[in-house]
């Protein structure tokens, strides 16, 4: 599920891979997947959201949100950081970026 008022043009294909992926994770500890941030909402200069490369995920109905952040992060490989943002705040998430380590 998509937050009303998420913009998602101009989202990278990798990023919907990841959306896909964490689905599945979601499900796993017993909730619906909620994207809540993509290219809009303020974020630092330079961010990853702006040019289609990040997204936030609702984290605070996960049983166990930490679990669930190890878990992408192993099911989405070394070319994502994914990190536990907010934790215990009504905002928490999980931001997902994609950053290659390596040129393609």
């Amino acid at each position: 599920m998509i937050k009303l008022g998420v913009r998602v043009h101009g989202l990278r294909p990798e990023l919907v891979l990841a959306i896909i992926v964490a689905k599945d994770v979601w499900m796993d500890q017993g909730t619906h997947l909620v994207v809540t941030s993509v290219i809009d909402g303020v974020h630092k200069s330079g961010s990853a959201h702006y040019s289609g490369r990040a997204v936030d995920l609702r984290s605070h109905e996960l049983q166990d949100p930490a679990r669930a952040q190890v878990a992408l992060a192993a099911a989405l490989g070394p070319d994502f950081d994914v990190v536990l943002e907010g934790v215990g705040t009504p905002g928490a998430h999980i931001h997902v970026e994609f950053d290659p380590k390596s040129p393609y």
